[in-house]
């Protein structure tokens, strides 16, 4: 359900509309829509310069079609990719007609969400962070968050925070 704000935004540029209608079209839930045009690509556009007030059809914006915005999407949704991942691929896309897909594989942007490959990354920060756990298993719950934080920054951003998560607490409440 869109707010009075989202549907007045929408309904003062006919393209921007149209752009909207189009990414809806492609599958791309309405909230999540509307949050990368008005929180991304607008912004993205108006950076380098451009009018977003232009039809999007035209020019470089061009270059990130509905279609491709929407496959960029998918790979979010899919936790192929995260949210960082996907503000960067949306930038390299306004200068590439070069697909999502391809940016992400050539660019290694991709998640690792695979456990085993997140077991020893998980290992070294937990035996590095021994005063972490003990506040986790003590009840602090920002103890987790700092802890996920480690776990990404180790893993060089690339761990999928969700599997983290779950490793995370099922290690924590079966380590003595």
């Amino acid at each position: 359900r869109m707010s009075a704000e989202e549907a007045a935004f929408l309904s003062a540029d006919p393209e921007v509309a149209g752009f909207f209608e189009a990414l809806i079209g492609e599958g791309i839930s309405p909230r999540q829509a509307m949050h990368w045009l008005t929180t991304q690509l607008i912004p993205a556009v108006k950076s380098r310069g451009l009018d977003p007030g232009r039809s999007p059809v035209a020019g470089r914006w061009s270059q990130v079609s509905p279609a491709r915005l929407a496959g960029l999407l998918k790979m979010l949704s899919r936790d192929v990719i995260n949210a960082n991942a996907a503000r960067e691929v949306l930038g390299l896309m306004l200068d590439s007609d070069e697909a999502p897909e391809a940016i992400v594989r050539a660019r290694g942007f991709g998640q690792v969400s695979d456990p085993a490959a997140l077991d020893r990354v998980i290992d070294e920060v937990l035996n590095a962070q021994p005063g972490a756990v003990s506040d986790f298993r003590s009840g602090r719950g920002k103890a987790l968050g700092f802890l996920i934080g480690q776990v990404m920054h180790a893993s060089g951003g690339k761990a999928n925070p969700k599997v983290i998560q779950e490793l995370l607490v099922r290690r924590l409440d079966s380590r003595p």
